[in-house]
């Protein structure tokens, strides 16, 4: 799988792990689709995600950029030079490879090896000299602390985008398994839909019988002929409903619109028992907005070093030194051999006085981190909020699951013994009418109870920041 796989180990048994186990449902129209199959074809295809993968190269070299900030840098140069000044013409070349290399103490080494020939007027001046610089600041910008800040929040800055590419994933998975449910949810409003509309005909049928055996009148059917057109109109809203709720799933999935694509997963979960401390101490350690504003914080406490040191003299000690030889030759030239072997040494510095934009970068920096540590502490007690809330999301959920299976079953049985009791001349049209509504109602709200279930379920785990662990996903970064 490109971007991300699927891994073979088996499902950690723990609060975050809420998705029910998988049982087909009844017969559905067009290719079978189950939920793990779309969270698989999503990963493969969906372009929010190779999107999120495509950042990732580019994010991955800056990475690479600021780790190679200690690797010696090693070049060439040289200029080749022909004059003619007042009639004398002088032609010179120099070419000089070179190396430079930043130390962890903030110390800048260099080193030339300088080769030149200079012609002119009878006279060829070569010269060969290794040249070697050295500058280590004492004060500003010196040390290993500030030194390796750069290197240190580049790879916190990596940490930080792996954790959004982790939230990009989770939220389209997340995406996804909501666009199923719906589309789960619109094909078993078609079914009941249909079935409503069955019961409808049924009714019609024995209303028919009744009137031929004279136990009612002709007249009163009509009503029921209505309802039949008016559950058809249903049975059509449905249908609408099903296309759209498939075309979604089909753009999350990128997949061909015309792809006749039908939900195969249960519609009966089983109840989880969510546990707050055990969930707060698995989203502290698993959100990506939570780590993300540790690692923030980490970056400006890097940032604080920086600009504290910024507010410090300018103190430095150099040196140099310059080793080879000078050959002069020529018809107009003594010839002759120089050495060279010159050496610097020295220590500069710079000390302003009343310069207060030398102390900004640190009240700046010492406002971002309280700053970002506050965020922390809002962010914490967001989480805390999320969690309670979807706790009581579940268990309200369930009970309203447990209620509204209750109803259907009621109402299955009240419209069985009135249509009973409408055969032996008992009861109305209009009553058995009234209780299939009912029924109805019941079974909508029962499939609206499972689905919300199971919606809430799929939401913790998002808000628990294991939707990938849950689904056994692991991304190749």
């Amino acid at each position: 799988m490109k971007g991300a796989e699927r891994s073979n180990s088996t499902k950690r048994s723990s609060p975050a792990s809420l998705q029910p186990s998988r049982i087909t449902s009844g017969m559905t129209k067009g290719v079978p689709l189950s939920l793990a199959d779309s969270i698989f074809i999503a990963l493969r295809n969906n372009r929010s995600i190779k999107s999120a993968y495509v950042e990732r190269i580019a994010q991955k070299f800056e990475l690479r950029v600021a780790e190679d900030r200690f690797t010696p840098k090693v070049a060439v140069s040289g200029t080749a030079i022909r004059q003619n000044v007042g009639g004398i013409e002088v032609t010179s070349a120099n070419v000089a490879p070179n190396a430079s290399i930043l130390l962890p103490t903030g110390a800048t080494l260099g080193f030339a090896w300088n080769n030149s020939i200079v012609s002119g007027s009878g006279v060829q001046t070569q010269t060969s000299t290794a040249d070697i610089n050295m500058v280590q600041p004492l004060l500003r910008g010196g040390g290993v602390d500030v030194t390796l800040a750069p290197l240190r929040g580049a790879r916190l800055e990596d940490k930080l985008n792996r954790l959004n590419l982790k939230k990009t994933v989770s939220e389209t998975i997340a995406q996804v398994i909501l666009a199923y449910r719906a589309l789960l949810q619109a094909q078993e409003e078609l079914k009941l839909s249909e079935a409503a509309l069955s019961r409808s005909k049924d009714l019609v049928e024995v209303n028919r019988a009744m009137i031929q055996a004279g136990r009612m009148a002709s007249v009163e059917i009509v009503q029921s002929e209505a309802d039949v057109e008016n559950q058809n109109i249903r049975v059509l809203q449905a249908t609408k409903g099903l296309d759209d709720a498939r075309l979604a799933l089909l753009v999350l999935l990128s997949l061909d619109l015309a792809t006749p694509a039908a939900a195969t997963e249960s519609t009966e979960p089983s109840r989880i028992a969510p546990d707050l401390p055990s969930m707060m101490q698995i989203a502290l350690s698993e959100r990506p907005d939570y780590l993300g504003q540790l690692l923030i914080i980490e970056q400006n406490k890097l940032g604080m070093t920086v600009a504290e040191n910024e507010k410090l003299w300018d103190l430095s000690l150099f040196a140099s030194g310059s080793f080879g030889r000078r050959n002069i030759s020529g018809p107009a030239a003594i010839p002759g051999v120089q050495k060279i072997a010159d050496t610097t040494i020295g220590v500069t510095f710079n000390a302003p006085l009343n310069d207060l934009r030398r102390e900004q970068p640190a009240v700046q920096a010492t406002a971002t981190l309280q700053t970002s540590e506050l965020q922390l502490a809002s962010i914490r007690q967001g989480v805390e909020l999320q969690i309670r809330s979807s706790i009581n999301s579940i268990n309200i959920q369930w009970k309203q699951l447990e209620a509204a299976r209750r109803g259907v079953g009621l109402a299955t049985r009240a419209v069985d013994i009135e249509r009973e009791k409408l055969k032996v001349g008992r009861s109305s049209n209009v009553q058995v009418r009234l209780l299939e509504s009912d029924l109805r109602n019941a079974e909508e709200q029962r499939l609206a109870a499972v689905v919300g279930y199971l919606n809430a379920l799929t939401t913790i785990d998002l808000q628990l920041g294991t939707t990938l662990k849950t689904w056994r996903i692991n991304l190749a970064d």
